[in-house]
């Protein structure tokens, strides 16, 4: 097969052959390092290689070579050349190798110092079972089929985030992890250098990473409790525990090491579950389950190693409490809120991970419920930690006096801020609850004491200094990183509920030239619109065709048309010829449209009739009359032909009422009932001797039974009941039901109740209905009638001779074509002005088809946060939507209108409605989340896709929804939000600071 051959009876592209050797090479290492022979030459061989390997997996992907399935997963003719090489580690094999480079590199520079046979072992299994998991989720599988295109990368990662935050996240875990490796095999100078390094990645990483959707989802947001990004965090906390006790309690950091190890490989499990709904790669496989292995195996040696150590970790807990060091205090607390935290997180992932392995459905409580659970816990402990802060920095100066008076004076301004806020003596978020503000009002003073111990420990020792010293001082940067964290949860308590709570969204809908002024002061003008669409195209056949979700809820919606719609638009054709032909179903549906008609007479008659009054509740019945006179009185009376389809066969019923504002019955005697009142639960019958003529305008009724319906019958118990009187029975709004027969001179005799023929039916419903009438006036007009005639094409979209050979059928194949444009856009020019300031802003807005057949949806908005000060006004602009042709409030973006458009220019109907309903699918997709379709669920895919088919044949850009209504805009102001980027490259910059003091420190101790 071109591009790969076969090793060990499975097909591996030739970028495997490196990664292959470099796993055979650390494999025999771990093995001799085990069995108590060092080969560090193999090691750092198997490294080396794996390093070199990278820079060979790369070239597929920068020469759309497709024969790697990951190069056709992530790549496309349109990707840019800087984005090809990002796609290397878009998937979750490629983002693995990655990982496994990164270790390797990081493990080839600490074994030029460190070489005990354990730290080899460990080293070489966590590279190992990274390359094999690489293997595993298909980083080097080849694509069975020889497609037409690339597939495309996921519309959310073209982005330039694509490089940062991915190189940064593993990065930092890859560093993280090898450090961690290290310091189990006690290792410490160089292993915290790489330690710090990894911290920095790490910590950039989840700044980026939060950034990224902050401009990438349009809500504002920029943490979910997304268990990725929970995943991230746990990275983070456990990492950040292992320093603060490595002073006070050292004999606990050989197990902090074990289970940052064992986070890592956790963390990257989750990625690869359905854990996340944003991130994830697969449902648990081979790959997975051996990442969680080796998340598991080192906290199992972890907990192993806390055992053995229990009583020397509590004799040094012991012996910092009882030396009262303020300095080792601090840490000591700030490490305890953070080893709690720690556990809190690690729990939470760790519980569902395992069950999801075993088949058991888990889930991390993400979104308001992750608000709801994660925000109590981390909360106080969050508190604990910015007041530890004080003490590490300045307690030697203040002292326990002075530091207790810092600590109660701070309590009470808390205290007070927080009642404050929450009794709405002043405000901090006018649309969030009192809670939320006290919240806010008892942390802001938290974090800014932290802040200011910090810039003056760092204002202390540049004073003292004196000296370039400073920059040799690891307190100095310890004390920098700190500061960044205090400012990051300065601008969290700030920004959090203005960025993750809709209500302070404002909308507002533009068309060109409209101007509306920003909460900022600027004014926002949009001035002008284009649409465009990509030349480069995307497969969207190979690899999808019988095994999407896509495919397969496109082939029901193409068969729900045929059997449907199309079977619907025969009979009413034939029912068309057959309404044309025949006067009594013309008049009957010409009485039908104009009912109820309005008489306004007074209409009396009588004959001999036996009158049954039935009780439905009680099962019961009475004879009130037999075969006696009986006089009606019908006052203002009214006609009322009503037409009702059968939804199970199809077939009308023709119901005939003679209704009455006021109705009276004359019986010869008294009525023997205790009740005066006849209401829902009772019902009235006439059978009369002779049939009882009622003239009725030029109408007459022949009535050979009526069933008298009070208002409560008719209203089903909301109206009046007959009212009982002696012999007499009257109800206001009451209506006979006639058995018998209406006649008239244009139809002639027609027995009612009676049934039409469901031709005649599908007629009428369309012609009664307007938005019935509209969309098969539409379907008339377009490409897409003589499918719907000839269904015959549909066939041969759902099936093909070579599929239904086949074990399984045509279950999920759909002709579709297989080239189609990647991308169209939505390009619109704003212009913003603030005082004598102007700027013309081009926004594009992109569609991206292969998302849609994905199943994660192409529609990517743009968000433009413009700054003001330390917070954002945060403007979204997104296209219009459309409203469909067959109602029930659907509607589309029309950008996806647009591209069915131009791309139905190039394609034949049948493979218009193909692409239609893919799209279709695509668009509704969620509603397969349990395997079935109910029959609202069906309607809807159908409607879908007959709107989108009719609305991309109409689409014209000077009839643009824009022009007539506008582009839709969402502004919020999120106050403090950039000091959550600030802080963590604070932190980041702080932790290098300390990687740099440490080199100089390792260096010097070398001399």
């Amino acid at each position: 097969m071109d591009g790969g051959l076969m090793v060990l009876a499975l097909p591996i592209h030739y970028t495997g052959i490196a990664p292959l050797v470099a796993g055979l090479l650390v494999a025999a290492s771990v093995a001799s390092a085990v069995a108590g022979r060092s080969r560090e030459r193999l090691l750092r061989y198997g490294l080396a290689v794996a390093v070199a390997g990278w820079f060979v997996y790369v070239i597929p992907f920068v020469t759309l070579d497709y024969s790697l399935r990951e190069a056709f997963w992530n790549t496309s003719p349109g990707l840019p050349l800087s984005m090809r090489i990002a796609s290397a580690w878009a998937g979750g094999g490629g983002s693995l190798y990655l990982f496994a480079v990164i270790a390797s590199a990081a493990g080839l520079y600490l074994l030029r110092i460190h070489r005990s046979r354990l730290f080899q072992a460990i080293l070489g299994s966590l590279v190992l079972a990274a390359l094999a998991g690489a293997f595993l989720n298909g980083a080097f599988a080849l694509l069975p089929e020889r497609p037409a295109s690339g597939a495309g990368l996921n519309p959310l990662l073209k982005s330039p985030w694509l490089y940062p935050h991915p190189l940064s996240t593993f990065g930092g875990y890859a560093l993280l992890a090898v450090a961690a490796a290290a310091m189990l095999t006690g290792e410490k100078r160089r292993s915290l250098v790489v330690y710090e390094l990894g911290w920095a990645l790490l910590t950039l990483g989840i700044m980026i990473g939060g950034y990224w959707s902050y401009e990438t989802f349009g809500w504002g947001g920029y943490w979910a409790w997304d268990p990725v990004e929970t995943s991230e965090l746990m990275v983070w906390l456990v990492a950040t525990t292992l320093p603060h006790f490595m002073v006070v309690v050292p004999s606990f950091v050989r197990y902090n090491a074990a289970w940052l190890l064992s986070s890592v490989f956790i963390a990257m499990y989750v990625t690869r579950t359905g854990l996340s709904p944003l991130h994830s790669f697969a449902a648990p496989g081979i790959g997975a389950l051996l990442l969680l292995s080796a998340g598991v195996t080192p906290l199992v040696y972890g907990v192993y190693v806390l055992a053995r150590n229990g009583e020397k970790i509590v004799s040094e807990t012991a012996r910092t409490l009882r030396e009262r060091n303020l300095y080792k205090m601090g840490l000591f607390i700030a490490g305890m809120a953070l080893l709690l935290s720690a556990i809190f997180v690690y729990g939470t992932l760790f519980l569902p991970s395992i069950l999801s392995a075993v088949g058991v459905e888990a889930s991390v409580p993400q979104m308001q419920s992750g608000v709801r659970y994660f925000h109590p816990v981390l909360y106080p402990l969050l508190v604990a930690m910015l007041a530890a802060i004080p003490l590490a920095f300045t307690g030697d100066k203040l002292g326990w006096k002075g530091y207790t008076a810092l600590l109660l004076t701070t309590t009470i301004v808390s205290t007070v801020f927080a009642l404050a806020a929450y009794k709405g003596v002043y405000i901090l978020a006018p649309l969030s609850p009192p809670e939320t503000n006290a919240l806010m009002a008892f942390g802001v003073p938290w974090a800014v004491i932290a802040a200011a111990s910090t810039l003056v420990y760092i204002a202390y020792r540049l004073w003292r200094s004196r000296s370039v010293l400073i920059v040799a001082d690891r307190l100095t940067a310890v004390s920098l990183l700190h500061l960044g964290l205090a400012v990051t949860v300065l601008g969290v308590i700030l920004s959090g509920t203005y960025a993750f709570n809709d209500k302070y969204t404002w909308y507002y809908e533009l068309k060109p030239g409209d101007s509306i002024s920003l909460p900022s002061g600027a004014k926002l003008t949009f001035e002008d619109f284009s649409y465009g669409i990509s030349n480069s195209t995307v497969d969207i056949y190979t690899n999808y065709v019988g095994r999407s979700s896509t495919y397969v809820l496109a082939w029901n919606v193409l068969n729900f048309l045929k059997n449907d719609l199309a079977e619907f638009i025969k009979l009413y054709n034939q029912g068309k010829e057959l309404f044309n032909s025949n006067k009594t179903v013309e008049w009957l549906f010409k009485v039908a449209k104009n009912s109820p008609i309005d008489l306004n007479t007074t209409v009396i008659a009588t004959g001999n009739a036996t009158v049954t009054l039935y009780d439905l509740e009680n099962n019961g019945t009475m004879i009130l009359a037999r075969n006696q006179q009986v006089k009606i009185i019908l006052d203002k009376a009214l006609l009322r032909l009503d037409l009702n389809m059968d939804p199970n066969t199809g077939v009308i019923s023709v119901d005939l009422l003679v209704g009455a504002a006021n109705l009276t019955v004359e019986l010869p005697a008294v009525i023997p009932i205790e009740q005066d009142k006849i209401g829902f639960h009772k019902y009235i019958e006439m059978r009369f001797t002779t049939p009882l003529r009622l003239r009725l305008g030029d109408v007459e009724v022949i009535a050979e039974r009526i069933g008298l319906l009070p208002e409560a019958l008719l209203l089903a118990g909301k109206g009046a009941p007959f009212i009982v009187n002696n012999s007499t029975i009257t109800g206001s709004n009451a209506a006979l039901y006639v058995y018998g027969y209406i006649k008239s001179p244009e139809a002639g005799k027609v027995k009612v109740p009676s049934q039409l023929s469901p031709a005649v039916a599908a007629y009428l419903i369309a012609s009664l209905n307007p938005t019935t009438q509209k969309m098969f006036q539409s379907i008339e007009q377009s490409s897409l009638y003589q499918l719907l005639v000839n269904s015959t094409a549909i066939d041969r979209l759902v099936e093909s001779p070579t599929c239904l050979k086949s074990q399984h059928g045509c279950f999920g194949y759909v002709d579709a074509p297989r080239l189609v444009p990647e991308t169209a856009w939505l390009e619109v020019r704003l212009k913003i002005e603030h005082g004598d300031w102007s700027k013309t802003v081009n926004v594009r807005i992109r569609f991206e088809a292969y998302g849609e057949i994905q199943g994660i949806h192409g529609l990517v908005s743009k968000v433009i946060p413009i700054g003001l000060g330390l917070d954002d006004v945060y403007v979204v602009v997104s296209p219009p939507v459309v409203e469909g042709y067959i109602g029930g409030g659907v509607a589309y973006h029309e950008l996806l209108v647009y591209y069915l458009h131009e791309a139905f220019k190039h394609l034949p109907p049948e493979k218009r409605l193909a692409l239609a309903a893919l799209m279709a699918a695509g668009y509704n997709v969620d509603v397969l989340n349990d395997g079935s379709l109910s029959v609202d669920e069906r309607q809807q895919v159908e409607a879908t896709l007959v709107d989108l088919y009719l609305l991309a044949e109409n689409f014209g850009q000077t009839n643009s929804t824009i022009v007539k209504e506008g582009l839709h805009v969402q502004v919020k102001i999120i106050p403090g939000i950039r000091l959550v980027w600030i802080g963590p490259i604070i932190m980041a910059l702080g932790a290098v600071y300390i990687a740099v003091v440490r080199i100089i420190a390792v260096k010097r101790h070398s001399r």
